[in-house]
């Protein structure tokens, strides 16, 4: 296969590793083999030499990894000066001590040389003041030393490693961000359904969820949400309707629905108010109809948690 098919290849699944995080071994061994390496990792270390990590690493034994960050990385003698490359500058060990230096050291003669391997190419990813995070390809006895057509084609892959991390970082917080506004949803006593302008459920949180699979006040049917009992849906239908008016007609306070004349045994009635949810930024990946119904359920579906005093969860 050409040089340009396989890069091109390794390129797009650079870039979906940045929204699927499992494929970035899949993205170590492309590198890897492109560059002509025995093993690569995508890792992070101090300044200091204190302390390190892998996010992801492929062709190194577990047990290497373990007694690299437990006496290792303290002895690496790449570092603190490696950590001071720009970011997308592609450079190998030689640019850090000379190969000469480099065979006298502990960490060549009891780590690097028992694994079969004998240098090392590099590339900062990202900087903070205290620890880098970077790129690494590990070049074995059969590969030989670092050469020029090494360098050459690392500086084809970095700069996409370096926009799949940013890229990476903004899918992280979103999911971040959407995993925590779950959480919060799910720890509410009430059931909250998200549905959008044609009335199917987009989301429900897990009160809501017990209460759609019991399926006797509310269900998902195959034109979308519907109440069981045949006055309460009709009510839901027509809130549902008027969510396809202009936002200048909407119901702010919302509508209640009662869903089911029947009382719960503490005595209350079932029912369920509907909002509209409005999207003020239609540039948002949002579907820009967006309505919101949250449903007040019994008592018989209590709070799975409460938060404490001085609790972060």
């Amino acid at each position: 296969m050409l040089e340009s098919e396989v890069l091109s290849a390794l390129i797009a699944t650079i870039y979906d590793a940045a929204i699927d995080p499992e494929l970035w071994p899949q993205v170590l061994e492309g590198i890897r083999d492109f560059i002509c390496g025995c093993a690569a990792n995508f890792y992070w270390q101090d300044v200091s030499k204190e302390n390190a990590g892998i996010f992801y690493c492929v062709g190194i034994d577990q047990s290497f990894l373990d007694s690299y960050f437990q006496t290792y990385t303290r002895l690496n003698p790449l570092y603190p000066a490696a950590a001071f490359f720009t970011p997308g500058d592609v450079f190998g060990a030689d640019a850090v001590l000379s190969r000469q230096d480099l065979l006298q050291t502990r960490f060549y003669n009891e780590w690097m040389r028992p694994q079969g391997m004998v240098d090392s190419i590099c590339a900062n990813l990202e900087k903070s003041v205290g620890s880098v995070a970077a790129l690494a390809v590990i070049r074995g006895e059969r590969d030989g030393p670092v050469d020029d057509e090494a360098k050459r084609r690392l500086r084809l892959v970095v700069p996409h490693m370096i926009r799949a991390s940013s890229i990476g970082h903004v899918v992280a917080e979103h999911m971040k961000g959407k995993a925590v506004l779950t959480d919060t949803l799910d720890r509410l006593a009430a059931g909250v359904l998200l549905v959008d302008a044609a009335g199917r459920t987009v989301f429900a949180n897990a009160v809501a969820g017990q209460l759609l699979n019991a399926g006797r006040l509310l269900r998902n049917g195959p034109a979308g949400l519907a109440a069981t009992d045949v006055a309460a849906n009709r009510a839901l239908q027509r809130a549902l309707g008027s969510l396809g008016r202009s936002e200048a007609a909407f119901d702010t306070v919302g509508t209640a629905i009662l869903l089911s004349s029947e009382r719960t045994n503490a005595g209350s009635r079932m029912c369920c108010r509907s909002h509209p949810a409005r999207v003020r930024n239609p540039r948002l990946a949002i579907p820009p109809s967006l309505p919101s119904s949250c449903a007040r359920l019994p008592s018989t579906f209590p709070p799975r948690w409460r938060p404490s005093r001085g609790s972060t969860s």
